[in-house]
């Protein structure tokens, strides 16, 4: 697993974003074809799982259902530092 910035921060082609009650979930696919599925969690961190595109636009769909589900789709916005990098 990476660093979710970092992986981020790299470059790619974002094809797949959300951001709602304090979940955060993108799928990237960068430069040489490899497809992330990036996430962050109030509380609980985050993280960047390599994966195949579809598995992770699959991992994607159940999320944001998971968040829907809950009825709390009001988006939280987070800090950042001078280097746009998140911070608690």
């Amino acid at each position: 697993m990476s660093d979710m910035e970092d992986v981020l921060n790299a470059g790619g082609h974002k094809d797949a974003t959300f951001h709602l009650a304090g979940t955060k979930v993108i799928v990237l696919t960068d430069e040489d074809g490899q497809t992330w599925l990036c996430r962050r969690d109030d509380g609980a961190g985050d993280s960047a799982t390599p994966m195949g595109r579809v598995d992770a636009l699959e991992t994607f769909a159940a999320a944001l259902a998971e968040v829907l589900a809950a009825g709390d789709v009001t988006p939280r916005h987070h800090a950042r530092d001078a280097c746009g990098r998140h911070r608690e």
